[in-house]
């Protein structure tokens, strides 16, 4: 056997052990699994060794040496969301559902909360994008539609007058933070829409995967918005930690477009020199 596939094979054997740990149900972990095999695919597949890391429970492939490419999101000044292809979220293999790592779409309106419980809870984001697709073929028709249970497995979920859902977002974390007074879990599926043209979603991230690092070394009192310790009593992430998509064409290009709300933006102009500056 190669040295590198042989090498490949152990350090993919190694993700699986730490998953293993990290998850201890075994719904959890299988849904972490598929992660675990694109890492695995990528070491098998370059020629020459690669770098992986985990940062906040989630796999990244920085660079693979020799290669000359990058596997992790592009980021800087200008950068878009859609420098990220639609494959890096494992699992999500319908490329109508526009999916994207470490992004946290706004849009213009919440028809279905995550949060609660019960709440929306999936085991996976592909399950979520397809709630969304069933969303948006049962509601948002008129008032015929007001009535009408658009999700199988949860029939007490009625349409009511909300518009249908073309945005999701997926926690896929443990804990995915955010800053709000609520604690946010695995598996919460946020149905969304937006109005306004949807391959240009609103992104208060305006297409940036990190927290800027300005902010995350800042004080808690200096944060957007306060958030409790007792919510989230670490320090900001580095990576948004959600996945969020739209339903559009599988050949349309989707970039992330200005919130209405630019809280990134205006926080990087009031305080990023204060700590560094943004990128």
């Amino acid at each position: 056997m190669d040295r590198t596939v042989f090498i490949g094979i152990l350090i993919a054997l190694q993700c699986v052990a730490v998953e293993a740990l990290a998850w201890p149900t075994l719904g959890q972990l299988s849904a972490r699994l598929p992660q675990v095999a694109v890492v695995g695919a990528v070491l098998l597949s370059s020629p020459t060794e690669a770098i992986i890391e985990r940062t906040n429970g989630e796999w990244h492939i920085p660079t693979v040496l020799g290669s000359g490419s990058s596997q992790t999101p592009v980021e800087g000044k200008g950068a878009s969301q859609s420098d990220v292809e639609d494959a890096d979220v494992p699992g999500v293999t319908d490329l109508t559902c526009h999916a994207r790592l470490h992004t946290d779409y706004m849009g213009e309106s919440a028809p279905v909360w995550g949060l609660g419980n019960p709440g929306f809870h999936l085991d996976t984001p592909a399950e979520c994008c397809q709630a969304c697709q069933a969303h948006n073929a049962a509601c948002g028709k008129g008032p015929e539609s007001h009535g009408v249970s658009w999700w199988p497995a949860r029939p007490e979920l009625k349409c009511g007058g909300a518009p249908g859902c073309n945005m999701w977002v997926y926690c896929p974390e443990e804990q995915c933070f955010a800053f709000d007074i609520h604690v946010h879990t695995f598996g919460e599926c946020w149905l969304k829409h937006q109005h306004a043209d949807i391959t240009a979603p609103k992104d208060p991230h305006e297409g940036h995967t990190r927290f800027p690092e300005a902010m995350r070394s800042s004080p808690r009192n200096v944060w957007p918005w306060a958030v409790d310790v007792k919510i989230w009593p670490g320090e900001i992430p580095e990576y948004v930690p959600w996945i969020s998509g739209v339903l559009a064409p599988a050949e349309a290009v989707v970039r992330s477009a200005r919130a209405d709300d630019a809280w990134r933006k205006r926080w990087c102009e009031n305080h990023g020199p204060t700590y560094g500056g943004c990128e």
